[in-house]
């Protein structure tokens, strides 16, 4: 996947360009509003973000392809700290170059950082709180709902073939039925697709040949 911060947004798949970002300023300032939304109402986590940034970054602002963030958030699950974080630092990156990735990353952050600290300081008159608790489980149910809805809109863009299949349905029982760590499963992952899909095919033409 190239990072080019230069290039200028990409149609989404089936869709028609946006209009053209011409400015530094006005580039940064997309970012700002966009991923400072994405910071303000994401709820439940990481993965919760997901189904919003398929449908603003690809069907509404044509900035990706679904190939291009289903490979950027794959990166992001990839690397140390939390997916949102480093999809947001990506997306930046790709739309503004380096000092696009510093403005996405904090335009995510603050909402929740501000959130929490106003939150911290009423947390133990508020804890034992019945409509607070309420509220709270409701919202846990909301994410659920939107992690599973970009778990299936996300699937479209993997390959389905049987080793895939089988592959996924391993880390899958691994990650739900055994202790084993997730670096462990995302590094096994790695070296299956270097394996299967970068060497194997080389070694065939090779024989072939």
């Amino acid at each position: 996947m190239q990072m080019d911060p230069q290039k200028e947004a990409s149609p989404a798949e089936g869709g028609t360009p946006s209009e053209p970002v011409t400015s530094l300023g006005e580039r940064l300032l997309a970012l700002t509003l966009t991923f400072g939304k994405f910071g303000g109402i994401t709820f439940g986590g990481g993965y919760a973000i997901v189904a919003l940034l398929e449908e603003e970054l690809v069907q509404r602002r044509h900035w990706l392809t679904s190939e291009e963030l289903l490979h950027i958030i794959t990166v992001g699950e990839s690397t140390p700290g939390p997916i949102a974080v480093n999809t947001a630092t990506f997306v930046g990156y790709r739309i503004a170059g380096v000092l696009g990735g510093l403005v996405a990353t904090v335009a995510l952050v603050f909402p929740a950082w501000l959130v929490i600290v106003l939150i911290s300081s009423c947390y133990l008159a508020l804890r034992e709180n019945v409509w607070v608790a309420s509220a709270l489980a409701g919202i846990r149910v909301a994410a659920v709902v939107l992690i599973a809805r970009a778990f299936v809109r996300m699937g479209h863009g993997v390959r389905r073939t049987a080793v895939n299949l089988l592959t996924g349905a391993l880390a899958f029982g691994l990650v739900a039925f055994t202790p084993v760590s997730a670096i462990w499963i995302v590094l096994g992952g790695l070296l299956f697709g270097v394996l299967w899909h970068g060497v194997l095919p080389r070694l065939r033409d090779k024989a072939q040949s």
